[in-house]
């Protein structure tokens, strides 16, 4: 009976450390590499949004004078949510022994992805003050067209998923029909 229970947790520690080692190449490959660092380079002025916002030169001024420190912001909490996922990591690699620790380190991974969410909806707000209200409705507009999951869910489903793509339900006389099984 121990021994069982030993080898059930073996094999799901194995997995455990399987899934994240693959999670983390598939990040690496995906070129996901620097929002797992919280390094790499910073972006440049949402040009883009600027020139669909037609902001005028004291705007941009204004604007780009907020950037910084809102980019100094994001940047460390970008980094401590690194170091933090690398803790929870590592735990993970411990096995279910260290579940309790592993618990804590979730509330602390989520606690950070909750203030980096209040940062760029602060930055957010901070930004719309300094606009005119044709602006501020372009820029909602602009936000809601990047946000794919903005009604919930899990956005448009894959074209697989789709009437007469895929596999789809077995077909009578297929590799599925028993019927033919004597």
């Amino acid at each position: 009976m121990k021994r069982n229970l030993w080898i059930c947790l073996l094999v799901f520690s194995l997995a455990l450390n399987l899934g994240g080692l693959a999670a983390l190449g598939y990040l690496r490959l995906q070129g996901h590499g620097e929002a797992m660092t919280g390094q790499g380079p910073l972006p440049s002025p949402p040009q883009e949004i600027w020139r669909t916002l037609n902001l005028e030169t004291e705007q941009r001024r204004v604007l780009e004078s907020l950037l910084p420190e809102h980019r100094r912001r994001v940047r460390d909490l970008r980094a401590e949510l690194a170091l933090k996922r690398f803790e929870l990591f590592e735990m993970i690699k411990e096995g279910a022994a260290a579940w309790p620790g592993i618990q804590e380190k979730v509330k602390e991974v989520s606690a950070l992805q909750g203030k980096l969410e209040e940062e760029v909806l602060r930055f957010s707000l901070d930004f719309q003050e300094h606009l005119k209200p044709e602006q501020r409705a372009a820029f909602i507009t602009f936000v809601e067209r990047r946000l794919p999951n903005l009604q919930g869910g899990k956005g448009r489903r894959s074209p697989r998923w789709e009437k007469g793509k895929g596999a789809g339900a077995p077909q009578a006389g297929g590799p599925c029909d028993r019927s033919q099984i004597h």
